[in-house]
């Protein structure tokens, strides 16, 4: 016989050749594509983030008003600097003095915590592609909302201060 032009092969030459193989799958229909990942996960990373912003500039801007009237009891320094004496302020002023303080360091940490969320929240949902836009803008407000959180404070304290600033004396 000719190299290129085998013999048939019988049933019993592929029931040999087929042993210890299994059958063929039968046929299935094309699956459905695979759905879209949802963009929840950047979505929620988004709005951690805003709110981060938001709550942690309120209680800044709270913080940093309380903080700018304690301008009022300043005193004029030796060096023609204003200062503030504790020993002078009565115990209704050091609570507002200890409220100012309280209330700036519980922006700034509402601002972490919730920013940090959002932050870490946004890498996965840009990496994993679920919600990948919404991700990297929570990555970016969480990196850039310290500096609000931050102007905000500054903007409550010169609010603050601003209808005692021509009285130190």
């Amino acid at each position: 016989p000719e190299p290129y032009n085998p013999p048939p092969a019988t049933r019993a030459d592929a029931a040999a050749a087929q042993a210890g193989y299994p059958a063929s799958p039968a046929y299935q229909p094309p699956t459905a594509a695979p759905q879209k990942p949802s963009n929840r996960l950047g979505l929620i990373a988004f709005v951690v983030a805003l709110a981060a912003i938001v709550i942690g500039s309120i209680l800044a801007f709270i913080g940093g008003m309380q903080s700018g009237a304690l301008v009022q009891y300043a005193t004029t320094g030796a060096d023609g600097t204003p200062q503030i004496d504790p020993a002078n302020l009565s115990a209704s002023e050091q609570q507002a003095a200890a409220t100012a303080g309280l209330l700036a360091v519980a922006g700034f940490l509402v601002f972490g915590i919730l920013g940090l969320w959002g932050f870490i929240q946004g890498i996965i949902a840009a990496v994993k592609n679920r919600g990948r836009g919404f991700g990297i803008a929570a990555l970016i407000l969480a990196l850039l909302g310290g500096i609000v959180v931050a102007v905000v404070f500054g903007a409550g304290a010169t609010a603050g201060a601003a209808p005692y600033v021509n009285s130190i004396g």
